[in-house]
C-alpha cells in the first residue's frame, strides 16, 4: 500500500484585505460628501418644542451666513453665494432646485440673527409658489 503525501489547504487572505480597504476608503469618502450643504453656525436650542428629524435625501439647504451686527453676510444655497438682499435671486434659485424634484427647503440661521432678515428669506421662498415644506433648523439636545 501507498502512503499519500499530506495535504494542506492554504486560504489566500489578500482579495479579503483588498475589499476591506475598498469599503474603508468608500466610507471615508460618503462622510466628507454627506454635510457639503451645511455651513457651521451657532444654531438656536429650542425648549420644550415638537421637533422631529428630518429625513428627507432631496432637499433644499438655505444657510443664512451671520453678520457681526445681527444682520446677514450672504445667503448660502448649495453652490450659489448670493447677496443679503438679493430675495429674487433666492427665489429663481430655490424655484429651479425645487422644480429638480425637490419638496422640502430646510432654513438654517445663527441664533444670533435678526428675525426680520429670516422674515425676509421665508417671504422669498413663499414668493416661488408650489407648496414646498420649509423647515427652520435647529440644533437638537442629543440627550433626549
Amino acid at each position: 500500500m501507498k502512503r499519500s503525501a499530506a495535504i494542506t489547504l492554504n486560504a489566500n487572505m489578500t482579495p479579503m484585505i483588498d475589499v476591506t480597504f475598498l469599503l474603508i476608503v468608500f466610507f471615508v469618502v460618503v462622510s466628507q460628501i454627506v454635510d457639503r450643504n451645511v455651513i457651521p453656525l451657532d444654531l438656536p436650542a429650542p425648549e420644550n418644542a415638537q421637533a422631529m428629524v428630518s429625513d428627507a435625501e432631496r432637499k433644499v439647504v438655505i444657510n443664512i451666513v451671520p453678520h457681526i451686527d445681527g444682520g446677514i453676510a450672504g445667503i448660502v444655497v448649495g453652490e450659489h453665494t448670493i447677496g443679503g438682499d438679493e430675495m429674487e435671486k433666492l427665489s429663481a434659485i430655490v424655484g429651479k432646485e425645487l422644480s429638480h424634484g425637490r419638496s422640502e427647503v430646510h432654513l438654517r440661521a445663527d441664533r444670533a440673527t435678526k428675525y426680520q432678515y429670516v422674515h425676509r428669506v421665508i417671504e422669498a421662498i413663499r414668493n416661488v409658489g408650489g407648496t414646498p415644506r420649509l423647515h427652520l433648523v435647529v440644533e437638537m439636545d442629543t440627550a433626549l
